[in-house]
């Protein structure tokens, strides 16, 4: 009879485990959040050029000094993350870019667009929405890591294809200015209260991660409530890092080599993907679509290879990702007509969004739980090499030359060599520590 009752508990402790909760706020927090600044900066490059008269150059200098601003404020943002919380980063997050959103309304020059997206803005998106989020999941869950964050990934891909032709509907019914309020509002209505969920770690609740309970002896009986033998496995395994020992392997510079080139040309293809594609004749609001749909088609990727990435080798599905990635751009490139670019949609957003969920969780199988999000920051600060740059050095081959084509060639070479990187990536074990 007891055996019977121990076994529903277990069965109840699977089913209403935390931090699957933590996993669905997270998701429409990060909806909001990458939908309408990463993504929805694109809606903004042709109203703001035509009203402005501004070049591709100094528009994509705007990415380029959020990213450079997130870069630098990354390794501080983390480890605020991992010293006061993902909740408390949130909630101060959230409201930053709710606001930044509502005085964006006020731009009147290159230098106010600068000061508001570029830097009040980008502190509220790398506080709240870059590492907290990620973060939690990432400590709440090790066996099911893959899965976790493919889900909580997923959040980046619907908001993106849900809120980039949302935003491009409101700027063409009604006027970007309009917009950014509509957007502000929204930012502070939903994933503000969202942000009081999250709890940073299955510790402090009095649980352990993935929901699993680790072998416990009463002071009367001996009684083994664990969920799963090879749960206790994986936590003894698990390797926890700390900063210093994580900058000393030969795994986080290759790892960060990986994501320097993939980085130049995420932010490249997203922010240049509508103006080139309204230069071949593709009317706005069907480009914006061509984005969403982008982003959209990328889900399907987050659940598969974050699915896989439990299974098989992370390094090899994340050289599979960048193939496919480049395969894609190539098409971009060469497409003329709407069932090409559907092509590259297809094509594209698969690769790019299997690598997602796949870079991050392979970050935590690297260097663990502990400092996960100040790594993070860290290894967004060297990213920002290439997501400051590239925006920069397309918008002037563009200027320039008056076409992507040489822009996009490079960004191939780039991506299929960032593949290889990840290929590269050696195994890391726990060090011995005195004590």
């Amino acid at each position: 009879m007891s055996a019977d009752i121990i076994s529903r508990l277990r069965d109840r402790s699977r089913r209403s485990f935390y931090g699957w909760r933590i996993v669905a706020a997270g998701f429409i927090i990060n909806a909001f959040g990458v939908g309408t600044f990463f993504y929805g900066f694109s809606t903004f490059f042709n109203p703001m050029i035509a009203e402005f008269g501004w070049s591709r150059t100094l528009m994509s200098g705007v990415f380029s000094l959020s990213r450079l601003e997130g870069g630098i404020e990354g390794p501080i943002a983390g480890w605020l993350t991992d010293r006061f919380g993902a909740r408390k980063m949130l909630i101060c997050g959230v409201i930053i870019a709710g606001f930044g959103f509502m005085l964006l309304r006020t731009v009147n020059s290159i230098v106010s667009l600068y000061l508001i997206f570029g830097l009040v803005m980008s502190i509220g998106f790398n506080l709240g929405f870059m590492h907290a989020t990620s973060a939690a999941v990432a400590k709440w869950f090790v066996k099911k890591r893959g899965r976790a964050l493919s889900f909580l990934i997923v959040g980046n891909g619907v908001g993106g294809a849900i809120l980039v032709p949302v935003i491009a509907w409101l700027i063409t019914q009604y006027d970007w200015r309009v917009a950014t309020i509509i957007l502000g509002i929204a930012t502070l209505a939903i994933p503000l209260p969202l942000s009081f969920i999250v709890r940073s770690t299955p510790e402090e609740m009095g649980l352990q991660p993935d929901g699993e309970v680790i072998k416990h002896k009463d002071t009367t009986t001996e009684l083994d409530y664990s969920l799963a033998s090879s749960a206790d496995d994986a936590l003894l395994d698990e390797v926890n890092l700390t900063v210093r020992e994580a900058l000393k392997t030969r795994a986080f510079w290759v790892y960060a080599i990986s994501m320097i080139l993939r980085a130049c040309i995420l932010s490249s293809i997203v922010i240049h993907q509508i103006p080139h594609l309204t230069d071949i004749g593709i009317p706005y609001q069907t480009a914006s679509n061509v984005l969403g749909l982008m982003v959209l088609m990328s889900i399907p990727g987050r659940f598969l290879f974050g699915w896989l990435g439990d299974r098989f080798s992370k390094r090899f599905l994340l050289f599979l990702s960048c193939i496919l990635q480049g395969i894609g751009i190539f098409i971009f490139i060469n497409a003329s007509t709407l069932p090409l670019l559907y092509l590259f949609v297809v094509v594209y957003g698969l690769g790019y969004g299997g690598a997602i969920p796949l870079t991050v969780a392979l970050r935590a199988d690297l260097f663990g739980r502990t400092n996960y999000a100040t790594i993070a920051g860290i290894t967004m600060s060297l990213a920002m090499i290439g997501t400051v740059t590239a925006p920069l050095f397309a918008g002037y081959l563009y200027d320039t030359t008056q076409s992507y084509s040489l822009a996009f060639y490079i960004f191939i070479a780039m991506i299929v060599l960032s593949g290889f990187f990840f290929l590269m990536i050696p195994p890391t074990s726990q060090p011995t520590r005195q004590t």
